[in-house]
């Protein structure tokens, strides 16, 4: 088949092609619906930063209770009315809004999901760091500029200390996106029969506090940087999370991670880190676990046969932009767990997969 998809790009390349098949209903449609597709790849970089202005004006909370005017998102913004009516324009035409009248928009029902997920708006503030590190992608991949993401993650992979103010940064964000994880990963993986779940580099304690909300009876431990550990504590005396969850700070580069589990999680943990340190981190988990225990993997992941715009494009790029690990498929996954020692590797795919995917593992009882 290898000849008929080379004719074939041949041919559709031809200006005279396109030329013809205009004249041709059929292939009229299939022409224009290209085209389309073409016009949004584009012109998708002008939907995101749309998309970012309306979450930094934060006209996605301030349109919920209901429709506005333009004269009154103009005030709210501060910012001339014609220059709102072309945001609100361009964020119609991407379905975010929906015109009310002849000068009033409302949010439509995606606008209102993008207010409505846990997190969502701090990942998509965060992008401007990505979106200036995409700048020039073709000297990103030749690695000829420092990045910023790279300096915004500057611990990873590379263990270096981190201030409190920056552990607090993390931490938040980190936390944001372990809303939507949490959620999905607890879906697929069962711990009725868990006892003591230990969660390694869970940050400031989100992705606990919904196995807490799921599992009443677990012993929860918490592992992460003695900065991190700091904030952590802040946020369990202000009453943000639960107070049951054991605190314990270390390095996992270089401590041993806390003993007596039934379950590790790594959650979006290992795709930030090169091979080695991912080799280093499954060691650990083993040797901490009891026997018969499991290790939990839960992160985007990339690599299949098909591949995903989450786990290859953005993913993919994301950590290209860090210049620490990558997104992997769970066949790299399970060598890696297999040469830790553990066994019955199950691949679990969410639905939702572009949120994450899941690896789980048993670690054997001799």
């Amino acid at each position: 088949m290898d000849w008929f998809f080379s004719w074939t790009s041949k041919l559709v390349s031809d200006p005279k092609f396109h030329t013809f098949a205009k004249k041709i209903p059929l292939l009229k449609k299939l022409v224009a619906s290209d085209g389309r597709q073409i016009y949004d790849l584009v012109s998708g970089f002008v939907y995101s930063q749309v998309l970012l202005a309306m979450v930094e004006l934060k006209l996605f909370e301030y349109l919920l209770p209901g429709k506005k005017s333009i004269s009154e998102l103009s005030d709210f913004c501060e910012i001339e009315s014609e220059k709102i009516l072309l945001l609100c324009n361009a964020a119609t035409a991407i379905g975010l809004l929906r015109r009310k009248g002849s000068s009033s928009y409302a949010l439509t029902r995606l606008g209102a999901a993008i207010e409505g997920v846990a997190g969502l708006k701090d990942m998509i503030a965060h992008h401007k760091i990505f979106y200036s590190d995409l700048r020039d992608p073709v000297e990103l991949l030749r690695g000829n500029f420092e990045t910023e993401l790279k300096d915004f993650w500057s611990y990873v992979g590379s263990g270096k200390k981190i201030t409190d103010g920056q552990a607090a940064i993390y931490s938040s964000l980190m936390g944001s996106s372990q809303h939507i994880v949490a959620e999905e990963t607890l879906n697929l993986v069962q711990l009725k029969k868990c006892k003591h779940l230990i969660d390694i580099g869970g940050g400031n304690g989100t992705f606990l506090s919904e196995v807490r909300r799921r599992y009443k009876g677990l012993n929860l431990t918490l592992f992460d940087l003695p900065s991190v550990i700091k904030a952590a504590q802040e946020k369990m005396e202000q009453g943000d999370f639960t107070k049951d969850i054991n605190l314990i700070s270390g390095d996992f580069f270089n401590d041993k991670f806390p003993e007596g589990g039934d379950v590790i999680f790594f959650n979006r943990v290992l795709y930030d880190h090169d091979d080695s340190t991912v080799v280093l981190l499954l060691s650990k988990a083993f040797a901490a676990l009891n026997p018969g225990g499991c290790v939990v993997i839960s992160e985007p992941m990339a690599g299949f046969k098909s591949p995903t715009r989450s786990g290859d494009a953005y993913f993919g790029f994301y950590t290209l932009a860090m210049t620490s690990g990558k997104p992997r498929n769970h066949h790299q996954h399970s060598e890696f767990l297999r040469g830790a020692g553990f066994e019955a590797i199950e691949s679990l795919r969410s639905v939702n997969s572009f949120v994450t995917s899941v690896v789980v593992a048993k670690k054997p009882y001799k």
